[in-house]
């Protein structure tokens, strides 16, 4: 009894993969007259290619501004890709004539355009990192470093360390990420952690420091470590027990000092993420840091109860196929690299 509605499923799942790598050939560009005429087969041969394609070129309509983007480089492949781009346009007249809500354009058009230096180039990395670091994480994984001291460090999904060991101190520079230390006692060799200008300071303790861009937050599981910034002086330094987390602005001073949510601060150690109370916009930013690619949310949330969920990391595609279907959105994938949610 079972059997039909599995190969319904997988037939589905085919004709989407079918439809996103016709689709995928468009905007490269790469597409010839020959190509549009097995397209346009494919596409005739049964309605649910059609649907399955124009749902995704419908979504790419909706950044007018991002076409130029793809724009021949030369008369001749202009003439060559002619047809193709007609029919990728038949639909926009209509698209933009049937009322949708909860499309914000410009912030479609910006997420798209990152997402699609993902889909159309092979992403070098950021190289100054990647010369600049002793240790490193790619996005997704995690992995536990031992220190020449005996302490340990454990990064989670896209961080990057470098090390620096001194007769005075021990320096790890967090270039980019989060990670966890587990420090080795020894007051004669503090152990600083830099990140975005400020510094942690421990003898002796475990605590984490995660770098979102424009702020660092640094969350003590055990023990205490001293925050400062060159912001602030050695008097305005905040010390910081375990349960506590503090913030600071890139250039900024450290402060106020709150109580930390240690639960889902160290999930990503046990596998797991947990979103506790979160809009679900910013749930979703969170779900984006273990993905690869993007994850593009086109739809107005603001009506949303914060969201509250522990998600897997093994299975987290299906979990983000479970949050969003509760808020009754649905996940299209494309290529691996970009993951809408609309």
């Amino acid at each position: 009894m079972m059997t039909e509605p599995i190969d319904q499923r997988a037939r589905a799942a085919a004709v989407e993969e079918d439809a996103q790598d016709w689709f995928l050939r468009f905007v490269s560009g790469d597409a010839s007259e020959q190509d549009l005429d097995s397209f346009l087969a494919w596409r005739d041969a049964d309605p649910s290619h059609r649907a399955a394609y124009e749902e995704i070129r419908d979504l790419w309509n909706d950044i007018d501004g991002f076409e130029a983007a793809f724009a021949p480089t030369n008369r001749a492949a202009a003439v060559h890709n002619a047809p193709v781009r007609a029919a990728l346009s038949t639909a926009r007249v209509r698209r933009q004539s049937r009322q949708r809500t909860g499309f914000r354009r410009g912030g479609i058009a910006a997420g798209l355009a990152a997402a699609c230096l993902a889909l159309l180039v092979v992403f070098a990395g950021d190289v100054p990192t990647r010369v600049m670091a002793d240790h490193r994480t790619g996005v997704g994984e995690q992995a536990e470093v031992r220190l020449p001291d005996g302490s340990t460090a454990y990064l989670n999904t896209d961080t990057a360390l470098s090390i620096e060991y001194v007769d005075n101190g021990r320096h790890i520079s967090l270039l980019r990420g989060e990670a966890w230390f587990d420090v080795a006692k020894d007051p004669r060799r503090p152990f600083f952690v830099l990140a975005l200008g400020g510094r942690t300071t421990a003898t002796g303790t475990a605590f984490a420091v995660r770098d979102r861009g424009e702020i660092a937050t640094v969350t003590v599981t055990d023990g205490s470590v001293a925050v400062s910034s060159p912001a602030s002086d050695a008097e305005s330094r905040l010390l910081i027990a375990a349960g506590e987390r503090v913030s600071y602005a890139k250039g900024g001073a450290p402060g106020p000092v709150g109580e930390a949510d240690i639960v889902s601060t160290t999930a990503w150690r046990k596998g797991m993420i947990v979103i506790d109370g979160l809009p679900l916009d910013r749930a979703i930013q969170e779900i984006d840091r273990y993905l690869p690619g993007r994850v593009l949310l086109v739809a107005d949330t603001s009506a949303f109860e914060p969201v509250t969920a522990r998600l897997s990391l093994r299975t987290l595609n299906s979990g983000l196929e479970a949050l969003a279907a509760t808020h009754g959105l649905a996940v299209i994938q494309v290529a691996g690299y970009l993951t809408i949610v609309h």
